[in-house]
């Protein structure tokens, strides 16, 4: 009987079955061809605005147009992670249409003062803002999945799931608030074990790199920071720095709901996919800011960082597989991305020979798996001095390069409009400090 062959019988294919360590480096001319290359995106955002694109043309869908600065009278480009209008107004950015009509619904229900951007909700495909409703839509369709998941990832503060809202504040210009606009994305209403009413209040991340732009500085920030006394230093510069800054006012947020009895309880959770590692890095570093991140007293929020796959894997687990199944296809599977990358670079699963790798410019397999080759034509970005006390106050000046995705505003904070601008594109920090890959 013929041998039947075995992945260890080749190395290279191996570690292309194994999970992605880190987000394939997209060379510049592959990004360009499929009409997805914006200066200044991140290494992770890079590869899943790529991966937008390559799911919008399984699609079968036309790549959309997208106006690079309204104030420069620059021409619109092709965007491979946008969709054309006609396409974003009939819900394809969506899990469902039944997830489509319950955004709808909530786009008229919504709270006094809520910023939404319709444009980039429905037809910006790299968004966490359509990305958070297919993730917890399903679940207000299904209270008892929902339940079955938080019991898995927070089962110390979850017994039970009763309601799930969108773009939420307990008060978003109100004195005994931040007074900014600070919102939550998602708040969904629990019973803990202890049979007492909580809210688990909800941050989605996905190719966002926590480089700003930064809320402006409030005194009532400091003030309200000093009161709860979350953190080990309340006047710390770190809370205030660009990686920190959004995470801080949602968890003072929080604690003042607690504190003004709109929820008896609260936590705070961020979810984001395990390789977008500048998000990862941050709340980690603001969770050893805390005094108690755990929440392990009933008046204070606790602090979670949790990866978008964990969820995923939850969700499957609790009998949402069609749901999870999407979602990691969509969002989180980035072998496409580097099926493709390894097609431009010429690799096959042997491996380049010694000769192809000794020619300039042409990463060999190891390099790109370890991200520290770039194509003669690829993007690149200077290196950064070692991870530091200089990445939080460094970082806070740093500026945005360039916005694929809207205008630039502070994350959930200013002064109240109609529409919810986006998100801006996260280039890499230009001063003196490490960039996060």
């Amino acid at each position: 009987m013929d041998k039947q062959p075995s992945p260890n019988d080749n190395p290279a294919a191996s570690r292309v079955a194994q999970p992605l360590a880190r987000a394939p480096l997209v060379p510049e001319p592959l990004l360009r061809r499929h009409s997805c290359w914006i200066f200044g995106d991140t290494r992770f955002r890079a590869a899943a605005r790529f991966r937008q694109s390559l799911w919008r043309e399984e699609q079968g869908l036309p790549a959309g147009l997208h106006q690079p600065d309204s104030n420069k009278g620059l021409s619109s480009i092709t965007l491979g992670s946008k969709l054309q209008t006609a396409d974003g107004d009939r819900g394809v950015n969506f899990i469902s249409q039944a997830v489509h009509a319950s955004v709808r619904h909530s786009l008229i229900m919504r709270e006094e003062g809520a910023c939404v951007n319709y444009e980039r909700l429905h037809r910006n495909l790299l968004s966490s803002e359509p990305l958070n409703y297919n993730l917890f839509v399903p679940l207000l369709f299904n209270l008892d999945l929902a339940t079955a998941v938080f019991r898995q990832i927070l089962p110390d503060f979850v017994h039970q799931v009763t309601d799930i809202r969108f773009e939420t504040s307990p008060g978003r210009h109100e004195v005994r608030y931040l007074r900014d606009g600070t919102a939550f994305d998602t708040a969904v209403s629990v019973v803990t074990p202890d049979g007492e009413s909580a809210t688990v209040f909800i941050e989605v991340k996905y190719s966002e790199g926590c480089s700003g732009p930064a809320a402006t500085r409030r005194p009532r920030y400091d003030e309200v920071s000093r009161e709860v006394a979350l953190h080990h230093n309340s006047d710390a510069l770190a809370l205030r720095s660009v990686q920190f800054e959004q995470f801080w006012r949602l968890h003072l947020l929080a604690q003042l709901a607690v504190r003004t009895g709109v929820t008896p309880r609260a936590h705070l959770l961020v979810l984001s996919p395990r390789l977008n590692r500048r998000v990862a890095i941050a709340t980690a570093l603001y969770a050893a800011e805390l005094v108690d991140p755990v929440g392990s007293s009933p008046e204070t929020v606790g602090f979670t960082s949790l990866s978008l796959e964990s969820f995923v894997d939850a969700l499957a687990q609790a009998g949402g597989g069609a749901e999870a199944s999407y979602l990691r296809h969509r969002y989180l599977d980035l072998q496409p991305v580097l099926d493709l990358v390894l097609e431009e670079a010429g690799l096959t699963e042997r491996g380049p020979s010694p000769a192809e790798s000794r020619q300039i410019g042409a990463p060999t397999l190891s390099a790109l798996a370890e991200g520290s080759t770039r194509t003669s034509n690829s993007s690149v970005e200077p290196r950064r001095p070692k991870l530091g006390s200089t990445l939080l106050s460094a970082a806070q000046s740093s500026t945005a390069t360039a916005n694929a995705d809207g205008p630039k505003r502070p994350r959930k904070a200013g002064v109240s409009i109609r529409t919810r601008t986006q998100k801006s594109a996260s280039p890499s920090p230009a001063l003196g400090v490490q960039e996060v890959r």
